[in-house]
């Protein structure tokens, strides 16, 4: 109980990994079904939208998403005139926020965007259907993503057992 209450409280932490890039690291909480959907509600809920039972669910994972790009360009076909006009956009809904500037002949733009990735693993059909109660069910694994313009190319789990 205690690792999971450390669980909770703590951040995240990044470390760095052999190639160099950052990852993200966080410590697993461990949870009954029904503390599942006493403490997590939302999460128990994005488990059965995705058609799955909450007592046949052995993993979920959720993963928040933000990336920040900034962007200058040339303008092409542009024309000057006595005086530089500077023309400023800016477009914002729940998972994008754009904002630019454009003078002269450059393009500025901050590209913000935000995506909730979640991941669940559940105990789904049978391998041999015909057999049901002596057949086991295959662990399989939904992965859906909040933005409705994102798609998921590729996505995988493996579940290391001990020998």
């Amino acid at each position: 109980m205690s690792s999971n209450i450390r669980a909770i409280t703590a951040s995240i932490d990044y470390v760095r990994t052999q190639n160099g890039k950052l990852a993200a690291q966080t410590d697993v909480l461990l949870l009954r079904t029904n503390e599942l959907m006493t403490l997590f509600p939302i999460e128990a809920k994005s488990i059965t939208d995705m058609g799955v039972k909450i007592g046949r669910a052995t993993q979920l994972s959720k993963t928040v998403i933000e990336s920040q790009k900034n962007i200058v360009t040339l303008v092409r076909d542009s024309i000057v005139h006595d005086t530089i006009h500077v023309k400023v956009f800016s477009y914002q809904d729940q998972w994008y926020r754009v904002s630019g500037i454009s003078d002269n002949n450059s393009q500025r733009l901050q590209i913000h965007t935000t995506d909730t990735l979640t991941q669940v693993v559940f105990k789904g059909e049978r391998e041999k259907p015909w057999l049901w109660i002596f057949s086991p069910r295959r662990l399989q694994q939904r992965v859906s993503v909040s933005n409705p313009n994102a798609t998921i190319k590729y996505s995988s789990l493996i579940q290391i057992q001990k020998p």
